[in-house]
């Protein structure tokens, strides 16, 4: 399966990217209001607080490849829809923007906790950490060069094919996809019901996860708002460069994928709680970082920013991956996952703060706290251990 599961899921990302870049700079360009910004990434990430239980619930109870199919199918057909109408009017309301970023974050709420619960039974020949580090080289690696294609292809031609591209992408995932059969793993009826219960005492018995479930609820909400107003950013220091953008968010690909690939070797030596905390440290340092008019401070900015969120991202999945039961893994995953919903909360309190004080100010604010965040639960959670309170 993994043969078919790791191309359909390239695909699906290289989408993803192509879109998300393609979507924020479109929508900039037209307004020119970073609250609508704010606006269209809530409604993508927002559906992940919502439903996310829900599907967490149904990755354990149903069969995950119809599941990934009806999910990619969906996304397929309203990015062609939205590719038409781009091609139809020349400025479309805010509100069709709006519809299609909540039904794209509907369908990645239902897809993702699937896609991450089926991860450690893909392969014999991989352990958990290899192979959720593989899947993380693949999301960085669409991360790498989706912003470089949308880039190329609006600089080139215009936004309009680039939402095209993105809609061949989904729809060559989806052939992808249709060899997917995840029988085997599906649950019996009895031990099929949602137990909020569970997941309760899941987190009583595990206080230091706990903890970094809730480091992480906040870090995404401050320093991991950067995708949603890099645009800002960028068009206010180099004007009318959309080349800039798409590049700039390829130097912090460039530094996921660099992450992924040592990551492992890295938690052999150093524990994953202590690589969590230290890397969240430097993500927030690296954000502080970021606020520069030198192209080459820019990009490097960028690279580190990338590095040290995907070591934090990835070690914090790999955490859970290692330390939740099988029959409740897509339960426990998708509340896990639930963090990424915070980045359309801290996404819209961003956009209004980059419109009031200043979107370099905005980025200093949130290096700062996010910097504060991992510092003060790192040391909470050295002086438990060290007390004995933490097994």
């Amino acid at each position: 399966m993994a043969k078919y599961f790791f191309p359909s899921s390239f695909l699906l990302f290289l989408g993803n990217w192509i879109g998300q870049i393609t979507l924020n700079w479109y929508v900039f360009s037209l307004y020119h209001n970073a609250i609508y910004l704010g606006l269209i990434n809530f409604f993508r990430l927002v559906p992940i607080l919502l439903i996310s239980v829900w599907a967490g619930n149904l990755a354990d109870r149903c069969e995950k490849g119809i599941i990934l199919k009806i999910t990619v199918f969906a996304s397929c057909f309203l990015t062609s829809i939205l590719c038409i109408l781009t091609f139809q009017v020349p400025k479309l309301p805010i509100i069709v923007f709006l519809i299609y970023a909540l039904g794209r974050g509907i369908m990645s709420a239902i897809e993702t906790p699937v896609r991450q619960a089926v991860l450690p039974d893909l392969t014999e020949k991989l352990t958990t950490t290899q192979t959720v580090s593989y899947h993380s080289f693949i999301i960085n690696i669409c991360r790498s060069i989706g912003p470089a294609i949308a880039g190329f292809i609006m600089a080139t031609y215009t936004a309009e094919i680039s939402f095209g591209v993105q809609a061949v992408c989904y729809l060559i995932s989806l052939i992808l996809c249709l060899p997917l059969n995840f029988n085997s793993y599906i649950r019996t009826e009895a031990n099929s019901e949602v137990s909020m219960k569970y997941v309760v005492n899941y987190f009583k018995e595990n206080i230091e996860g706990g903890r970094i479930f809730v480091t992480s609820l906040l870090i995404m909400a401050t320093g991991f708002t950067y995708t949603t107003l890099l645009p800002v950013l960028t068009d206010t220091t180099f004007p009318n460069q959309v080349t800039i953008f798409g590049s700039a968010m390829t130097c912090c690909a460039i530094g996921g994928i660099i992450a992924t690939m040592i990551l492992p070797n890295i938690l052999d030596k150093i524990s994953m709680v202590k690589m969590y905390y230290i890397s969240s440290v430097l993500f927030g340092l690296s954000l502080l970082c970021i606020v520069s008019s030198q192209t080459w401070l820019l990009f490097a900015s960028l690279f580190f920013i990338g590095l040290f969120s995907q070591w934090a991202r990835t070690t914090n999945r790999i955490y859970f991956q290692h330390r939740v039961d099988p029959n409740h893994r897509g339960k426990i995953l998708s509340i896990i996952m639930m963090d990424r919903g915070m980045i359309p909360l801290g996404a819209m309190v961003m956009s209004f703060l980059a419109e009031f004080v200043g979107i370099i100010e905005t980025f200093i604010i949130m290096g700062t706290v996010t910097l504060m965040i991992a510092l003060i639960f790192g040391v909470i959670t050295r002086q438990r251990k060290n007390g004995g309170s933490i097994v």
